[in-house]
């Protein structure tokens, strides 16, 4: 039995790994996708110490941290399908049906973006197409640059678009936009901000990089085409939480509800990172959130 078994292989996962191997305690890592979604990211300019790198690097000097720590943690590549409890003991179960006993579990599954679903969307990822405005934004420096989904979400990009883009075009779905007013108000008489109720996004085009955005106008049936070379995709994201929904308390979203410390509401059982209620979809967030919970755990192992 393990000390603590600590499912997705993220900046949330790793970091925890590395801290509960550093108190010597028993560690196994399960996930199927080494440095999690970070992979997927472009270039990354926050992470701190590094400056400028991008998913790849980040996500391969994070697994190569964790090698350093082969005593200690466990690491088996698979996908895991459902953790149960039975007693004191986490019964955690991976697609192959193999199942792995520990005293406590650190879930970092992080969450997966809410795909448009488009031609061109999966080409042009990372190419034009990004799902992280905080991420990407600084990228698009005087370019014209399009974000979809008329939430709050979408708006926080807008907002920190003004400034960079030369000229932003708002695609939502309906006839008003659902973001909070207060949000909003920092664009809607913006100039170079154009709003375009009623557009359904149907196509990404480019050569190299992304070139235009086609959309469907809801209002006259007419396919508009915008010559943008940056897509924000802003129209949720789904936490990677099924193996777990049987488990511990869900939000109306179906994230992990968690404090700051990665507590839950099942003793023994933490979660870190995106999967969670946590405020910000950040890497250093979720790194910061893996190193408390694995803190936790080990003030939880210590007291049990």
């Amino acid at each position: 039995m393990f000390d603590i078994t600590i499912v997705g292989y993220g900046p949330a996962g790793i970091t925890a790994a590395l801290y509960a191997a550093r108190k010597k305690l028993s560690v196994l890592l399960l996930g199927d996708f080494p440095g999690g979604e970070v992979r997927n990211s472009g270039e990354i300019e926050n992470w701190p110490g590094d400056g400028q790198t991008d998913g790849l690097k980040l996500a391969d000097k994070l697994v190569e941290h964790l090698k350093l720590h082969q005593e200690e943690v466990t690491i088996q590549q698979v996908k895991v399908t459902a953790i149960t409890k039975n007693d004191a003991t986490f019964i955690t179960t991976d697609e192959h049906g193999k199942t792995y006993d520990s005293k406590t579990v650190i879930y970092a599954t992080g969450r997966h973006p809410r795909l448009l679903a488009v031609p061109g969307e999966e080409e042009y990822k990372n190419r034009g197409v990004t799902y992280c405005a905080t991420c990407d934004a600084p990228l698009f420096s005087g370019q014209e640059v399009a974000v979809i989904g008329g939430g709050n979400t979408g708006a926080e990009a807008v907002i920190m678009l003004q400034k960079i883009a030369s000229k932003i075009h708002l695609l939502h779905l309906g006839e008003a936009l659902p973001a909070d007013a207060v949000l909003v108000q920092n664009f809607v008489n913006d100039p170079k901000v154009s709003i375009h109720y009623q557009a359904k996004t149907t196509k990404i085009a480019g050569g190299a990089m992304m070139e235009s955005l086609t959309y469907a106008d809801g209002k006259t049936g007419q396919e508009v085409t915008l010559p943008v070379t940056g897509a924000f995709v802003a129209i949720g994201a789904i936490p990677n939480t099924d193996p777990v929904k049987n488990l511990v308390a869900l939000d109306k979203f179906g994230a992990i509800v968690a404090d700051r410390y990665g507590t839950t509401n099942v003793p023994g059982f933490f979660a870190a990172g995106d999967v969670t209620d946590i405020r910000d979809a950040q890497i250093v967030v979720a790194a910061g959130h893996g190193c408390s919970a694995a803190l936790s755990a080990g003030d939880y192992l210590s007291r049990s």
